[in-house]
């Protein structure tokens, strides 16, 4: 024969009824109280080198917070764009790295496109800007090695135009830069020629 429950006093109902919204006051918080995951971004990181005024070289993509992920780039922001200064590998690219691939060196197959350090103590405000021109020289305020144009300004480097055989002699040097003022900068001397050598005729770019 089976037993019949025997009913619950009052005191007991109060008490389930307060277990009862417990669960459902902790069910609520943890499933509504818990924040938002917040949207996100895949931006491009280089995976190489990639030199200054070039097509961008490989790359991978990493995930950002999209609040983060608008000072950076995506995939499909590089087209039509090369960067501004040499991009080390595994650097995530900001737009400021960038510039658009139509520089006058790339209508010039025959230059060369140097990435140069800016000391900003030696370059007047606004700071450097694309068309003005530099003087690179072996320490500040010495005899110009160079006066070559701006053709890309980045965020504390400058990328100038060379002639393929001036680039040769400057790339390997560090050299010191700044704007070259109106009336033009003191060239170094030409070293003398050793015997047997010719004169070399591509001295575009020296002052």
């Amino acid at each position: 024969m089976a037993g019949t429950s025997a009913p619950m006093s009052g005191q007991a109902r109060r008490f389930t009824a307060a277990a009862l919204i417990v669960v459902v006051v902790v069910l609520s918080v943890w499933l509504f109280g818990r924040p938002e995951p917040q949207p996100t971004v895949h931006v491009v990181a280089a995976a190489e080198d990639w030199p200054a005024g070039r097509a961008p070289g490989e790359f991978v993509t990493v995930e950002m917070p999209e609040a983060s992920a608008a000072l950076f780039v995506t995939a499909d922001q590089l087209a039509d764009h090369v960067p501004a200064v040499a991009v080390p590998a595994g650097t995530v690219v900001s737009g400021t790295m960038l510039t658009d691939s139509v520089v006058p060196a790339a209508s010039d197959l025959s230059a060369a496109l140097l990435a140069v350090a800016v000391d900003r103590s030696l370059w007047p405000d606004p700071g450097p800007r694309a068309g003005d021109a530099a003087v690179l020289a072996a320490q500040p305020g010495g005899c110009a090695a160079a006066v070559l144009p701006v053709v890309v300004a980045g965020e504390g480097t400058v990328v100038v135009e060379a002639r393929p055989q001036l680039a040769s002699v400057l790339g390997p040097t560090v050299w010191w830069i700044w704007e070259s003022p109106p009336a033009g900068w003191p060239g170094c001397p030409a070293p003398a020629p050793q015997p047997g050598e010719g004169r070399s005729d591509d001295a575009d770019g020296l002052s």
